[in-house]
């Protein structure tokens, strides 16, 4: 049965991509996230009062959903195999667990009335990223994850802004992982056995990513996970959410229509009622110029790794999102969006997007006046004035001699107007850029 449903995804998908079939599709949602991932080791720490100030600030953005991503995690078991435990569990498995405060109680009990659903994530283990399901250690994990479905629902099942489960490791079309599919099957249909033991209205969230530096290609991982599907026993209501992958530079931009193509042909194959939502990335880390090069020795990134990206990126993968996918969630409002925590002119810039009717502001900021360079012990110093802009600036990109130097990000609480060349001095040319990715004059 499986083989007619990937014999028959292959021939849709490869319908959907040929000339012919490449007409822009029909939106089915509109281009805006309402949904957020916050890791716990950030919100671990927040009081009553911090989790006040971060709901209204993701109710002021359209936030509904709040993904948890991950309330336990394991280390290495070359590393000892240690827990990180972010609730109050009895569970004997967590007995010597490093405990990081109760983040389920603090979102949910802040989080109840707010009109914002939360998906509890469960446990993650770093040697995922090696063995998948090729160990033991990832069917021993997964019953983990079952237990804690029982005790988190028995302890907080009350709330009712509980809304549904994530099941936190993230599965990628690597070769590693398409080995032994039914080991990952089998691994989430215990989780999913659990949450039909307790409400089995209650969804599950999954967020898998795709990478073109280590898989064979999109037919090969339209096969994958076309069987993948159809080997869990996905209800009706389920989420398959992907993430878009642009911003790790898993993926190329230049392929995420080709990729929406393939997850939406892939979840049409369940004969469950499965949703699919995007998870689009508003951050930006590494770049590699080739895919052999991002193997062997990912390149530095003009930008300082893991930086929020201007809003012109963003908006083009969540229009394109909109097109395949019934709701838009992202990674993360909380670490790249917060106006208390990052520079709180993208938010504004995201709000000016959606009052005019999802059209981002093309104003250039003006060109950063008064450059000085002085010659310091240390190096060159460089200084300029603050370029202007109608909402505000993301960072400044130097040029030395005709060729990039630094990138100078406005982070939270400050803006840094200098920069310390530590190689011999040259002539310095410096852009503004706002955070909808519109550049000054040089």
């Amino acid at each position: 049965m499986i083989i007619i449903k990937v014999i028959s995804a292959l021939m849709a998908f490869l319908m959907s991509v040929l000339p012919f079939g490449s007409s822009q599709h029909e939106r089915r949602c509109n281009p805006e996230f309402n949904g957020t991932f916050i890791q716990s080791w950030m919100s671990g720490s927040w009081d009553d009062e911090r989790w006040q100030t971060e709901i209204e600030n993701m109710k002021e953005a359209g936030i509904e959903y709040l993904i948890l991503q991950d309330v336990a995690e394991k280390s290495s078991e070359s590393l000892g195999g240690n827990w990180n435990v972010y609730y109050d569990s009895e569970l004997p498995v967590f007995e010597n667990a490093v405990y990081g405060g109760n983040v389920i109680e603090k979102a949910l009990r802040n989080c109840e009335g707010s009109g914002i659903k939360v998906f509890v994530g469960l446990a993650m283990f770093d040697d995922f990223w090696n063995e998948t399901s090729l160990s033991p250690q990832y069917k021993e994990v997964c019953a983990v994850m079952a237990d804690m479905i029982k005790e988190i629902y028995a302890k907080y099942g009350d709330y009712e802004c509980l809304y549904g489960w994530y099941f936190t490791p993230e599965i990628s079309n690597s070769l590693l992982r398409q080995i032994y599919i039914k080991g990952i099957a089998d691994g989430v249909n215990t989780v999913i056995d659990s949450i039909n033991e307790t409400d089995e209205n209650k969804p599950l969230l999954m967020s898998p990513f795709m990478s073109e530096y280590y898989s064979a290609g999109p037919v090969l991982t339209l096969s994958s996970y076309v069987r993948l599907i159809n080997s869990i026993n996905f209800r009706d209501g389920d989420i398959f959410a992907p993430q878009d992958a642009v911003g790790a530079k898993w993926v190329s931009e230049d392929n995420l229509e080709r990729n929406w193509k393939l997850y939406r042909t892939a979840v049409d194959s369940c004969d469950a009622d499965l949703k699919l939502w995007a998870n689009c990335e508003n951050f930006s880390t590494v770049v590699a110029p080739s895919v052999l090069e991002g193997i062997l020795n990912p390149p530095a990134t003009e930008n300082t790794v893991y930086v929020t990206e201007t809003l012109d990126r963003f908006v083009r993968q969540m229009d394109i999102a909109s097109r395949y996918c019934e709701n838009i969630i992202t990674f993360s409002y909380n670490h790249y969006y917060s106006p208390d925590y990052v520079n709180p002119d993208f938010i504004e810039t995201y709000y000016d997007y959606l009052s005019n009717g999802y059209v981002l502001e093309t104003e250039a900021p003006s060109a950063p006046q008064n450059i000085t360079v002085t010659a310091t012990d240390e190096g060159t110093l460089i200084t300029w004035d603050a370029a202007e802009d109608n909402i505000g600036i993301a960072y400044y990109r130097i040029e030395k001699d005709g060729r990039f130097l630094a990138r100078v990000d406005l982070v939270y609480g400050w803006e840094t107007l200098e920069y310390l060349d530590t190689s011999a001095a040259g002539e310095y040319v410096i852009t503004a850029y706002d955070c909808a990715g519109n550049k000054s004059s040089r």
